[in-house]
Parts: structure tokens; C-alpha cells; sequence
């Protein structure tokens, strides 16, 4: 899994920025908070967090220039009816902080500030995302960011190594979400999914 890049900004397109790190050229979507912290100087190194989703199809990274966004796009793509896309339009129309604060506050039409949410999806989210974000409002920013980062990475890692593994990316979302709460790490997440995975077929 790619977990950062460092290299030098090539060009932005729209919500793509193109990062060339050790003679390769990745493109990187972006939310325009993190495109507009990035140095625009040609001899100038960029560097940013990155969330690699493998699919069947295709290969995506999606990068941040701090973790504690990262964090929160993780946790956004987890609720019910939210993608990538709609977490990144998150991430432009709020910082962190207000984005939390939002939730918190209950306030529906906040959220629907967000390109694309509507009452019904900003409401989903203060329902899926209110006790989660609550453990981090009297919570300093860095330990926000190690706790998402530690639950997301593992998680992550884990689908990634399934679909290795030659499994459909679907089954090793289906398996690590089934083992999640049992492991605490990648290695015994990939573990118990396989374990898991065994006892299924030999049924």
C-alpha cells in the first residue's frame, strides 16, 4: 500500500495533481484544501498522505497534506452512501476542525453546504459519525490523527493484501469488515479473514 508520496508537482487538473516521485508520474486526487497548500514552484518538493484503494479496475490515490484529513476522509468513506468523491467534497468545503464541529452541533444544514449531500445524506452522517467524532472534541488534533490513522491503515492493509491474495475486492472488504473488531492490527485482521474465509468454504 502506498502510504505517502514525495516528489515534485508536475501539474494540478481540476481536483488532480500530478506528483512525480523516483521517474514516475502519479496522479493524486485531491481535496482543494490540500491542492492549495501544495508549493506551486517547480524546484520545490511536494509531499502528501496518501489512501490507496486497489480495485478490480483500477488503482486510485487519493492524497492529503495533513494526516488529520486523511484521517477524517477514512472515517467518511465509511458511512452509508458516502464514496471517495463525496469525502473529498467534504474536505474542500470544511476544515477538520469545522467539519467535527458540524456534526456535533447536529446541524444538517451545514453539511448540505456540501456539493452533492442532501438533507437526507447530511443527516446519515451526524447519525453514523456523532460517537466516533465525539471521542475526538476534547481530543488534541495529533491524537485524532494516530487514532483514525492506526484503525484505517490496518483495515486497509488487510483488503490490500487479500486481493494479492487473488480474492475479489468486494469478498476482502466483506471478510476484513466481518473480522474488524477482533483485530487490532493488519496481521491478525489478514489472519482472521482467512480463517474466516477457510471455515465458509469448508461449509
Amino acid at each position: 500500500m502506498i502510504g505517502s508520496l514525495r516528489g515534485r508537482l508536475i501539474r494540478t487538473d481540476g481536483s488532480t495533481a500530478l506528483i512525480e516521485a523516483g521517474g514516475v508520474g502519479y496522479e493524486v486526487e485531491m481535496p482543494e484544501s490540500s491542492l492549495t497548500a501544495l508549493p506551486r514552484d517547480s524546484a520545490s518538493e511536494v509531499f502528501v498522505y496518501i489512501h490507496h484503494i486497489v480495485r478490480e479496475d483500477a488503482q486510485i490515490l487519493y492524497g492529503f497534506t495533513d494526516l488529520a484529513s486523511r484521517s477524517l476522509f477514512r472515517i467518511l468513506i465509511k458511512v452509508n452512501g458516502v464514496g471517495p468523491k463525496s469525502a473529498l467534497a467534504a474536505l474542500s468545503t470544511f476544515s477538520v476542525e469545522s467539519f467535527i464541529a458540524a456534526v456535533l452541533d447536529n446541524s444538517s444544514r451545514q453539511l448540505q453546504q456540501i456539493p452533492g449531500v442532501g438533507k437526507k445524506t447530511a443527516e446519515r452522517m451526524i447519525v453514523e459519525l456523532k460517537d466516533t467524532l465525539s471521542k475526538f472534541s476534547q481530543t488534541p488534533t495529533a491524537e485524532i490523527k494516530s487514532n483514525a490513522e492506526s484503525r484505517g491503515e490496518c483495515f486497509d492493509e488487510a483488503v490490500a493484501a487479500l486481493v494479492a491474495l487473488g480474492y475479489k475486492e468486494n469478498e476482502a472488504l466483506r471478510y476484513c469488515k466481518a473480522v474488524q473488531k477482533e483485530a487490532d492490527t493488519a496481521e491478525k485482521m489478514i489472519k482472521a479473514a482467512l480463517l474466516l474465509i477457510s471455515k465458509n468454504k469448508g461449509r
